[in-house]
């Protein structure tokens, strides 16, 4: 017991830790070893500039992806891989079960979101939704009911679960939240009324989120041809444009960049994709580990750690090339929705606390062939510690160094550090390009009402990219791996998504 609680607080250290050693490197490290310092930039440089283009391929691929799979019909490849054999369960067997987890969310916006859901194409009636609703949340009751009544012919089911407040050992959001309702349809659906708890799938939904109208009959399709169907974790592309055109443009760079990058990392080979906002897995896989940990606070990548280490390393993410619609960050003011923003992206940068959990893990689970552990570690110990260093060994690696050590400033005749950086990085735009046109190709298209010099405008906004990179992302989670280093806790807070 002793061991796991130091695990977990070495844990808890090192991404902080070492983000400070990283960062605080470029100012000492210079004047005491000039030449390694020298190397290590130029070769992280390098690797900025393949990963980039890897990044900018795959992007490329996940858009071909979208195009195809949208073109899917989904019952009629289900029919194909049933004369071929490869269909495990009957079509309609498959029962899918939504739980949207939210507080003090306007009416409004989840009415939205369910119209979205009785919309799905040949599937929904056989989609069940729980609103999973915070007790403490004053109107929560009045506005389940009237929701219920609204959408209670437009599926199987349509419940809503009230989350106790202040239950001991828990931590208040979107984890607790949904173990409760989770563990609710399971004695609700299952229990009672004798749904066969290996065909049902359970998709943990955004109050935002808008799914493609094909998703259900595409996941239909995919877990009824899947044996491995509880081994699985099937993502959507997540992409931030419900509302692209009306947030602030540093909100609008950074949601436009996430959309992209995300898209691209479901098409990589490497097979190591996290799971993210909305997504889908069986309610027997859910069951099998206990259901989503009532005390993290990000739950996304948790959960499939938890999934992952406790069934042997057997579990992964299965890509569904049909995307879901998501908000940005807005508040009543531009101001506030920066500020907004700046939370949200702290908030999401705590999932930092996952090294410490898949740390103690990873030690217990020695039944894991070490390669696998080993590499789902090491991406996720990569993710944060780029997410928090990048931008300083970016922007500050090639000028700092060579400021501090005169040896760096020229290698031969006008060649130094800062000139090799800068052309590495000057090659990095290429990439970044097809990121830009993809992000055109992919956004809704503006309102008739908007200046085409503001549309045009937003191009040009790319330029600022150093700057918002730092601002909400880099500096976001740095604040948050210190404050986790340092021991304090995060309170969750709700996004304004006005």
């Amino acid at each position: 017991m002793q061991r796991s609680a130091a695990v977990q607080r070495m844990g808890e250290i090192f991404p902080g830790a070492m983000t400070w050693l990283i960062i605080s490197a470029l100012f000492w490290a210079p004047m005491i070893f000039p030449w390694p310092v020298a190397l290590a930039i130029i070769l992280f440089d390098l690797y900025w500039f393949t990963r980039s283009l890897s990044a900018a391929y795959y992007a490329i691929k996940g858009y071909s992806n979208l195009q195809r799979e949208k073109k899917v019909n989904w019952r009629a490849a289900y029919e194909s891989a049933l004369d071929d054999g490869n269909v495990t369960i009957p079509w309609e067997s498959v029962h899918h079960v939504v739980i949207i987890p939210n507080l003090n969310e306007r009416i409004e916006k989840l009415r939205l979101t369910l119209e979205h859901l009785a919309h799905q194409d040949d599937v929904s009636h056989q989609i069940t939704v729980v609103l999973a609703m915070e007790a403490k949340e004053a109107e929560a009751i009045d506005k389940a009911a009237l929701l219920q009544e609204e959408f209670k012919e437009s599926f199987a089911h349509i419940f809503a679960t009230f989350h106790p407040d202040n239950i001991p050992g828990e931590v208040p959001g979107k984890s607790s939240n949904e173990a409760w309702a989770a563990r609710w349809v399971k004695e609700h659906l299952v229990d009672r009324l004798g749904y066969d708890l290996a065909n049902i799938t359970v998709t943990s939904c955004d109050a935002d989120s808008l799914l493609h109208p094909r998703y259900f009959s595409a996941l239909t399709y995919y877990f009824s041809t899947d044996p491995k169907r509880h081994r699985r974790f099937w993502q959507a592309p997540i992409f931030l444009y419900n509302n692209i055109w009306d947030v602030p443009m540093p909100t609008r760079i950074i949601s436009a960049l996430s959309t992209v990058n995300f898209l691209s990392d479901l098409c990589k080979p490497h097979g190591l994709v996290f799971p993210q906002s909305t997504y889908t897995l069986s309610l027997q896989m859910a069951h099998e580990v206990d259901y989503w940990d009532v005390d993290v606070i990000p739950e996304d990548w948790h959960m499939f750690l938890k999934c992952f280490f406790h069934l042997n390393g057997e579990v992964d993410t299965v890509p569904v090339f049909l995307p879901v619609g998501a908000d940005a960050v807005k508040a009543e003011t531009y101001k506030r929705s920066l500020i907004s923003r700046y939370k949200q992206a702290k908030r999401h940068a705590w999932g930092a606390e996952d090294i410490a959990y898949a740390a103690r893990e990873f030690l217990v689970h020695p039944e894991i062939p070490f390669v696998i552990r080993s590499r789902r570690m090491w991406a996720l110990v990569e993710n944060h510690l780029l997410w928090s260093t990048h931008w300083f060994l970016l922007t500050l690696g090639g000028a700092v160094p060579a400021l501090l050590a005169i040896p760096l400033r020229e290698f031969a005749p006008g060649v130094g550090l800062p000139q090799i950086v800068s052309l590495i990085l000057t090659v990095c735009l290429a990439p970044g390009v097809v990121i830009v046109v993809l992000d055109h190709l992919l956004r809704p298209a503006p309102p008739a009402t908007m200046s085409k010099w503001f549309v045009a405008f937003t191009h040009a906004q790319w330029l600022l990219l150093p700057i918002t990179s730092a601002v909400f992302a880099s500096l976001p989670a740095l604040h948050a791996q210190t404050q986790l280093m340092l021991g304090k806790s995060l309170v969750y807070e709700v996004t304004e998504k006005a």
